[in-house]
């Protein structure tokens, strides 16, 4: 490299720090293209700001350019190597394939363009960096969804893990006013004899009106079938779509179910009425936790418990009364907040620690935990943003 070319020190540490935010310790196992995106966004981002700061700054000596070029170098190799060595023990912990050649390539690979950029003069080495930067958010993978099929929401609710005893009422999105669909979800309930099980569980859907399956096995398990689940869908689109619009969504059709079913169970002759329950999964989660404070307020005593599981960060209170709160280590969900910036998450006190913990750190924490969430369902129940029959089985079984 000639003299001329070796680039400013603000450009150096620009393109190091970037590369530290990017080979941050995250919580999940990453693919190959995702950590390679990763890194070359913000090292490209670095060195950008780099060069615009090193206008301002004179250009010290070549050979001072040259060796903190040099040392910025080795240290994002080794950065590199601790986040391989990093990305080897999750997988060891999740018991998957480990890493191979090919992944470390791949993961490197887009990182190229911003080091070829940083070598070239001042004013192509800009346009280097903007390119490396803006290629590489382009490509960047959107958060994953559940995965799904032609299959309505409404036919994986009543059939996926049903048994012969199961009783399951699942309310579609329609056009009517969301009490009016709320007042005829409880009349379909009670029509098919719900009011005769000795228990009702509010399944609170996600933003795109699944209920996770897993649950619904694990609750009727819990209750031995005596049990009845309702759910009434309000969106249709990605849970996270969902979530970033707007989350009232969910808090208003589970605040419209629980008071119309603690209505039509107060109104019941029956010496045993079924005791109530509320369930959230992700943004069902918001749900529940708005009907359960609902209730709380206005219907005191006439809930038995709520379940919140993934509920994403700072949505749902962590430790209200008859409330019991799941969360696995590894998700990202209940740990994604901008506040992630400055501040270490705020997390429940039962979250599980079912993989190596990342440490917090300013910034980084929120971009890991950011790029965590692309695929944070990829994961088997347990890890991840993925949660199994537990969800029913934590359930306290209420005296009648």
């Amino acid at each position: 490299m000639k003299a001329r070319t070796w680039p400013h020190p603000l450009v150096t540490a620009g393109t190091t720090a970037g590369a530290a935010i990017a080979l941050a310790p995250g919580s999940l196992p990453r693919e190959a293209l995702i950590q390679g995106v990763l890194l070359a966004a913000f090292a490209g981002i670095g060195a950008l700001i780099g060069m615009l700061a090193s206008r301002f700054v004179p250009w010290p000596a070549a050979r001072a350019r040259k060796v903190t070029a040099v040392a910025g170098g080795l240290v994002i190799v080794a950065m590199f190597v601790q986040m391989i060595w990093w990305q080897l023990g999750l997988r060891w912990a999740l018991g998957t394939e480990t890493l191979d050649l090919g992944w470390v390539a791949v993961a490197a690979a887009p990182s190229g363009l911003v080091a070829v950029g940083v070598a070239l003069p001042s004013r192509i080495r800009m346009i280097g960096a903007v390119l490396a930067a803006a290629i590489a958010l382009s490509v960047a993978p959107s958060p994953a969804g559940a995965a799904g099929s032609g299959e309505s929401v409404a036919h994986k609710f009543t059939a996926i893990g049903a048994q012969s005893t199961s009783l399951r009422v699942y309310g579609e999105l329609d056009t009517r006013d969301v009490t009016d669909r709320a007042q005829n979800l409880v009349k379909r309930w009670q029509a098919a004899g719900g009011m005769h099980r000795s228990a009702v569980v509010v399944a609170v859907p996600t933003g795109s009106g699944w209920v996770d399956p897993d649950a619904l096995v694990g609750i009727e398990s819990r209750m031995a079938g005596d049990v009845g689940v309702v759910a009434l869908q309000y969106s249709d689109i990605p849970s996270w779509q969902a979530f970033l619009s707007s989350s009232a969504p969910a808090r208003d059709s589970a605040i419209a179910v629980t008071a119309a079913l603690i209505d039509a169970v107060n109104r019941s002759a029956s010496p045993s009425r079924p005791h109530i329950y509320l369930y959230g999964q992700s943004l069902g989660a918001v749900g529940a936790d708005a009907a359960r404070q609902w209730a709380q307020d206005n219907r005191s005593g006439a809930l038995c418990h709520t379940v919140l599981a993934g509920a994403p960060a700072g949505t749902a209170s962590l430790s209200a009364p008859s409330t019991t709160v799941l969360a696995n280590g590894s998700d990202p969900v209940v740990r994604w907040s901008p506040r992630l910036i400055w501040q270490p998450p705020a997390l429940a006190s039962g979250i599980t620690h079912d993989l190596p913990t990342p440490p917090w750190l300013p910034v980084a924490g929120f971009v890991q935990a950011s790029a965590d969430l692309i695929g944070a369902l990829s994961f088997p129940a347990g890890h991840g943003h993925q949660y199994g029959t537990e969800q029913g089985h934590v359930i306290p079984v209420c005296p009648r």
